[in-house]
């Protein structure tokens, strides 16, 4: 009489297709992990350039909505446009403006924070205070290349020159590496159309 032998374990061939399968499911598992982080740092990258032309546009506008503040009644020029822009092209590659206003109410504007120059020069963008003061950073990775052809676009555009009335500031952050998931740069553009003082 003979036995059934009855075996207990797995046959090589059950190994074999269980690490496969297994492999499969960890190798998906890390793409994803991959792509998520894909993901995050993109969104932190949007999230960078975001808050850095936001912070910039808003310091910029809340300086230009003071411009030409006269209470002395001596006529303050509101705004100095730069003198290198022509047409919109910038000979020096320096897009400046200069803001004015009397807030010491003395009749004249060179007093600390009355006089205000605020430039972009290369990918940032500064000011100073006091005509004979260091300029400060305010924001870095401005571009004002919107449209990515290599050629930035004005950051002060005025309605009329040399008098303006009103004024719009167009900042375009650029990210400081490439997005991961594209593999090309962000740009990020945001504006504001500010009226001058014209009167107190």
């Amino acid at each position: 009489m003979s036995r059934a032998r009855h075996q207990a374990g797995i046959s090589l061939i059950e190994l074999m297709v269980s690490l496969t399968v297994f492999l499969l499911a960890l190798t998906g598992v890390a793409a994803l992990l991959v792509q998520n982080a894909r993901v995050n740092k993109s969104q932190q990258l949007v999230a960078e350039m975001q808050s850095n032309a936001r912070t910039c546009l808003s310091m910029i506008v809340q300086r230009l909505r003071s411009a030409g503040w006269d209470p002395v009644g001596v006529g303050v020029t509101p705004v100095t446009l730069d003198p290198n822009d022509v047409d919109g092209n910038d000979a020096d590659g320096v897009d400046e403006i200069d803001v004015f206003a009397d807030f010491d109410e003395d009749g004249v504007t060179t007093s600390d924070q009355e006089e205000i120059r605020i430039r972009r020069i290369g990918s940032q963008v500064e000011w100073r205070t006091t005509s004979a003061g260091s300029f400060s950073v305010l924001a870095l990775n401005v571009t004002n290349d919107a449209d990515g052809d290599g050629t930035p676009e004005p950051m002060f555009l005025p309605d009329a020159v040399p008098s303006p009335t009103r004024m719009t500031v167009q900042i375009t952050t650029r990210s400081i590496a490439p997005d991961p998931v594209t593999g090309d740069y962000l740009r990020y553009t945001l504006s504001s159309d500010v009226a001058l003082r014209t009167s107190l």
